[in-house]
């Protein structure tokens, strides 16, 4: 039972809540249940979006009493700021993902689901109609020219 008072115990219950949830979604007795279940993980996204924003706060807040443990003030406090930027940048990712499952959602939304008696086989290599060149696709690790797979390689320190 959530105590939203504290954040230890209520995050070690998500922690237990999203095994569990991978657990039961290894299969549907019931697709159109997948609607729902994805409706629920994009309010579960964006309470993550703000629990990241409120511990990066809670790292630069806090940081007149950071140290590391030899007892260095100033490398516990880039150590705080450090932790602050990737939680910020968890953050960023986290929306994006958001974004991305707002967009399943409207698609999944869309479906009615039939008896499994009355649906006809459909081959897999014509169900995907993914848009290949999808922001939110991943490319193969093999993808050939003409794909529409990009990959986008950037200098620097990327997640």
């Amino acid at each position: 039972m959530p105590t939203f008072q504290d954040p230890v115990v209520d995050g070690e219950e998500a922690c237990h809540a999203l095994r569990a949830l991978a657990h039961a979604t290894r299969a549907f007795d019931d697709p159109a249940q997948t609607y729902e279940v994805v409706g629920d993980l994009l309010g579960g996204l964006r309470s993550l979006e703000q629990v990241l924003d409120q511990l990066a706060f809670a790292h630069t807040s806090s940081d007149a009493i950071a140290r590391t443990d030899d007892g260095d003030h100033w490398a516990g406090v880039e150590e705080a700021h450090a932790a602050a930027l990737a939680l910020r940048r968890a953050s960023t990712l986290v929306a994006r993902a958001g974004l991305a499952l707002d967009r399943a959602s409207q698609h999944s939304g869309r479906i009615a689901w039939s008896s499994p008696a009355a649906a006809p086989q459909v081959s897999e290599s014509l169900a995907p109609r993914v848009n290949p060149n999808d922001s939110f696709q991943r490319p193969g690790p093999f993808a050939f020219q003409g794909s529409g797979a990009k990959v986008h390689r950037r200098n620097g320190m990327s997640l």
